[in-house]
């Protein structure tokens, strides 16, 4: 999650410690440095319909490599007869693209930073 930490604390801290104690609850908490105080809504898509343009997505590249990034196209691509999604990479992954296939533009990114996934890759997203 760009510009946002993750916390965590413990509510153990009143009990005495043990080490053999392990039911320990752990409360996690989001840092966000949006202007909006919303939490983010993670979720794991069961369907393409669940998913929107501006979805941030963690997705398994063909790489097998997990890369975390935004989506800007949803549907089929021309000769392909499953669902595509085309994400936006944070960071830019060797052999992929800038949004365009056999010759035709999807969306529009950096070079390095665009590839096209089907819907099973996705791992996880959020809005």
């Amino acid at each position: 999650m760009s510009g946002s930490l993750l916390s965590w604390s413990s509510s153990n801290s009143s009990r005495p410690s043990s080490s053999t104690s392990r039911n320990s609850s752990i409360t996690y908490k989001i840092i966000t440095t949006r202007s909006n105080t919303k939490p983010y809504r993670v979720f794991v898509p069961h369907s393409h319909l669940d998913l929107q343009i501006g979805h941030r997505v963690r997705l398994l590249l063909p790489s097998g490599r997990i890369n975390t990034g935004t989506i800007q196209y949803l549907g089929y691509l021309s000769g392909m007869q499953d669902f595509c999604v085309g994400v936006e990479l944070e960071t830019p992954e060797y052999g992929q693209h800038d949004g365009v296939y056999e010759g035709h533009c999807y969306f529009k990114c950096k070079p390095g930073h665009g590839v096209f996934v089907n819907f099973n890759k996705l791992l996880m997203a959020w809005e």
